[in-house]
């Protein structure tokens, strides 16, 4: 949508000309604060609207501002020597990025046709000292990567020692478990398979009480209708010696 122009005239309504000279004023209050941040210039506004009433802005004082307008109103040529005194500075910065300018170009080997041999050794110098410079820099950066890796790795074997530290005690707990359940298992059949006599005087251990096995006596594998027949424990004994013994030779 094309913008129109308006024609710059005194506006007869009374309201539409209040209402212009707010929006009007506003604007222009921002524009000079704008101009004095952005530029670091010393700005003041003063406006009386058509009923008396002030309105301004100054930076960074209406008092500094006009006070200055005043010395430079009375002596022209102070203004003009700031002015001067500008425009050198301006120059001064413009000669210093011309000599950056050309001492990068012959950092990197351009324009080196108009350097003589001291300038050349002085760059020389200057490169040497630099690439140290940068060295020492670069070995530094080395260094913390490589403290800060080791700090990872310490972290990550941590970890890992905790979590086979962790196996290990399941693991050993779970075998625990089983070995308690399997001696369990078999206290429990043992106990129900056999019936172990208590160890007492005259009777040998292992071998089942009853009323006819008497003291001293043990019955041999020799049996009658009558049951088994029952020898002294060293009879039993003797005779076991003898029959491992060889026959004597005649």
């Amino acid at each position: 949508m094309v913008r129109r122009k308006i024609k710059i005239k005194r506006i007869e309504n009374a309201t539409t000309r209040q209402v212009t000279f707010s929006k009007r004023r506003g604007g222009l209050l921002k524009k000079a604060h704008d101009l004095s941040v952005l530029c670091d210039a010393e700005v003041a506004v003063i406006i009386f609207s058509s009923k008396g009433k002030l309105f301004q802005f100054a930076n960074p004082s209406m008092e500094t501002v006009l006070g200055r307008y005043v010395k430079a109103s009375r002596d022209p040529e102070a203004g003009d020597n700031g002015s001067s005194t500008d425009n050198v500075e301006a120059d001064r910065l413009t000669v210093f990025t011309e000599k950056l300018k050309m001492l990068q170009s012959n950092v990197i080997g351009d324009d080196l046709e108009r350097l003589s041999l001291r300038d050349l050794i002085h760059l020389e110098q200057q490169v040497h000292e630099s690439l140290g410079h940068i060295r020492a820099k670069k070995d530094e950066l080395i260094l913390e990567q490589i403290d800060e890796f080791k700090q990872k790795i310490l972290g990550l074997l941590h970890v890992c020692t905790w979590m086979l530290m962790a196996d290990t005690r399941r693991t050993t707990n779970a075998n625990t478990s089983m070995l308690d359940r399997l001696v369990d298992f078999c206290s429990s059949g043992i106990t129900g398979s056999q019936n172990i006599v208590e160890s007492e005087p005259g009777y040998v251990v292992g071998v089942p009480r009853t009323d006819t096995l008497r003291a001293g006596w043990i019955a041999t594998s020799d049996q009658s209708n009558d049951g088994p027949e029952y020898v002294p424990c060293a009879k039993r004994f003797r005779i076991t010696e003898d029959l491992n013994e060889s026959p004597a030779s005649e």
